[in-house]
């Protein structure tokens, strides 16, 4: 395995997210469309999450967000950043904090 140094993780811009409205995307069978609030803005990310999770538990859910991702586009849509996510052979689970906190905060 590959390590880093503390400058470079230090580069990485990690906060907490609140998912505010999530639809499938049309013609993709596991991507959804999120839109995140990230405390002073929000964005669109765009996951393969459709296998894992229903668009009613995505609502409203915390999540942590890699926001300083370059964008990417798929399927047509610009996803503006980056769910952590544990994943476990077929399982598939939403990295969060284990309290309430504002969008927005920083992970570090």
């Amino acid at each position: 395995m590959d390590t880093i140094g503390f400058n470079e993780f230090s580069k990485l811009e990690i906060k907490v997210g609140k998912i505010i409205k999530a639809e499938n995307v049309p013609g993709a069978s596991k991507l959804v469309k999120l839109i995140v609030n990230l405390g002073d803005e929000k964005r669109q990310i765009v996951a393969g999450l459709a296998p894992h999770y229903s668009l009613d538990e995505l609502k409203n859910k915390e999540i942590v967000v890699l926001s300083n991702l370059t964008p990417k586009k798929m399927f047509g849509l610009e996803s503006q950043g980056m769910l952590l996510a544990a994943i476990d052979g077929n399982k598939v689970s939403l990295l969060k904090p284990d309290k309430e906190v504002k969008p927005g905060a920083s992970v570090g």
